[in-house]
């Protein structure tokens, strides 16, 4: 295997494509939390989170390796291109960089880094084929970048556990429907997903209710002192949420393949609405 091409499997290892997520929360995070568009807390805040995602993604396909053999076979890890002590490594050191940055900006910073690594280390070792536990911690470690974000500033507020609030409720919600594709595979591995534990259908009305109860905790955001500037953009953010989770709704089993999982990106458009909406300059 010739080295350009285990780097470049190594650089597609991490999600690059999804930085987006864990950046535009934290940043969030950071901007409600702000007196000032300070470049360097934005720096700061988005090294954390790319970095400390990177490292989670890395972990969750090294604890995926069984699963991934004989469904995914062609995938780095269980193809052998990357050995699962290589991508140890490659995971502990993203980690390690993380936490290095987070350690530099302030105490506060470097715990609620080791906590997202807590929530997003036990979901992909166990609870990610637990139900609805599994989905909770997945919001919770996105939901965690926010914290990042506030303490990055040593500013936190009940602005910002509300929309930690809101991340944990759509991330949730993203994370159910992603286990969608999957679920006839899980339930031959002897896993439970929610889908599992209920039906695809049952599930989507969670994932709806969930949706739901985020848009009405955003839309009365400006009560706890965001400027009221946040809502048109907010409301265009809340529509596609919605509309996204009732496509779902409609028809379940289309989404119960990998031709269907784009869902979960036109969830991920919907989800950096959001969080543009909230970073008010």
């Amino acid at each position: 295997m010739g080295f350009w091409h285990k780097l470049r499997e190594l650089l597609i290892l991490p999600r690059p494509q999804l930085f987006a997520i864990p950046a535009a929360a934290g940043v969030c995070g950071f901007m409600i939390t702000s007196a000032s568009n300070d470049f360097s807390g934005v720096l700061f805040t988005t090294l954390i989170t790319i970095f400390g995602w990177s490292g989670g993604q890395v972990f969750n396909d090294y604890f995926d390796a069984e699963f991934d053999s004989i469904h995914h076979p062609e995938w780095p890890i269980p193809s052998g291109i990357i050995s699962k002590k290589l991508a140890f490594i490659y995971g502990a050191l993203f980690y390690i960089i993380s936490l290095s940055i987070a350690f530099y900006v302030n105490i506060y910073c470097f715990g609620a880094t080791i906590l997202a690594m807590i929530f997003a280390t036990l979901y992909s070792n166990d609870l990610k084929r637990k139900g609805i536990y599994g989905n909770l911690f997945f919001g919770f470690s996105v939901a965690s970048c926010v914290l990042i974000g506030a303490a990055v500033n040593e500013n936190f507020s009940y602005l910002v556990l509300a929309v930690m609030a809101i991340s944990t409720l759509i991330h949730t919600s993203d994370n159910i429907i992603g286990t969608f594709a999957d679920w006839e595979a899980d339930a031959k591995m002897g896993f439970n997903t929610l889908p599992i534990q209920l039906n695809p259908k049952l599930s989507t009305i969670i994932v709806f209710g969930l949706i739901s109860s985020a848009s009405i905790i955003i839309m009365f955001l400006w009560k706890l002192g965001l400027p009221v500037s946040y809502l048109p953009l907010a409301v265009i953010a809340i529509i596609s949420l919605i509309g996204s989770s009732t496509i779902v709704l409609r028809n379940p089993e289309k989404f119960c393949s990998l031709s269907g999982f784009w869902i979960v990106y036109s969830f991920f458009m919907g989800e950096i609405l959001v969080y543009m909406s909230l970073i008010t300059f």
